[in-house]
């Protein structure tokens, strides 16, 4: 077995092989099959040689996990770390455009709400996620590597708690978007927005805000961005509508849509 996944098996993590149907693909089929068995990781590192492989991040491996991007989200890292050391210190995972921190699972569990943004550049993962791992292939996710491969997973601090569960009420207006999955609903799409001159920056993600769907989309003014939410599906009530503005005046932030089948295949057909 690869040293990685055999190291990933003996820390109790939940793994599998990130088997993508085309390159935007959403759904990953082994998630919730997840194991550390040896005997069927290694028949999915035999069946499945060239794939990269992820960790389902939740109660079951023990682990969940916060992704600062290596542009806005350096800052917030930076600071983060001053107010709690471990965050330098717990296992890490670096990326070609990401940093990802791994924390031990909190007895009390993570909000309901538990994959979004928390900070400017910093995206929580929780149940129902999953993290790229270093292991064998790399024939979806670009090459990964541990800061330090034998560093361990660190309880996360009272203070990073707080934040959490507060939904990133600070640090610039970023926030632990609590948007609801609406019946009969064929998917649910973050939309990850940023304003770059006069131009906006739209990007698509699976919900939990791992892996990108399609190409971004550029739009000139912000009412196109905001009238996409909308007849994208994302709900809008009052308290949704000024943390959506509120994200638009500082230039950057993130929403949830909720997708018909017909949306949807229109998105990653564009």
């Amino acid at each position: 077995m690869n040293s990685d996944l055999s190291l990933a098996a003996m820390r109790g993590w939940k793994i599998f092989p990130l088997v993508h149907s085309s390159r935007f693909a959403v759904s990953q089929p082994l998630l919730h099959d997840a194991t550390s068995d040896e005997a069927q990781i290694e028949h999915w590192e035999n069946q499945y040689p060239e794939y990269n492989w992820a960790v389902a991040t939740g109660d079951e491996s023990g682990v969940f996990a916060i992704k600062f991007s290596l542009d806005t989200g350096l800052a917030t890292m930076r600071e983060f770390g001053e107010r709690d050391p471990r965050i330098s210190r717990t296992l890490q995972v670096r990326g070609p455009n990401e940093i990802l921190t791994f924390l031990e699972w909190p007895a009390a569990g993570l909000p309901i709400c538990n994959c979004g943004v928390i900070a400017p550049g910093a995206c929580l993962l929780g149940e129902e996620s999953y993290v790229p791992i270093p292991g064998p292939g790399m024939h979806v996710h670009p090459h990964c590597e541990y800061v330090d491969r034998e560093a361990p997973a660190l309880p996360a601090s009272e203070w990073l708690m707080e934040r959490i569960h507060q939904g990133g009420s600070r640090y610039g207006g970023g926030q632990l978007l609590a948007f609801s999955r609406l019946p009969n609903v064929a998917q649910c799409v973050l939309l990850r927005f940023e304003r770059k001159g006069n131009r906006w920056f739209c990007d698509f993600y699976e919900s939990s805000g791992v892996a990108r769907i399609r190409e971004t989309l550029i739009y000139r003014s912000s009412e196109t961005v905001v009238s996409l939410a909308m007849r994208g599906g994302a709900i809008i009530n009052y308290e949704n509508r000024v943390r959506l503005y509120r994200e638009m005046k500082i230039g950057h932030g993130s929403i949830l849509l909720n997708l018909t089948s017909e949306q949807y295949n229109k998105l990653i057909a564009a």
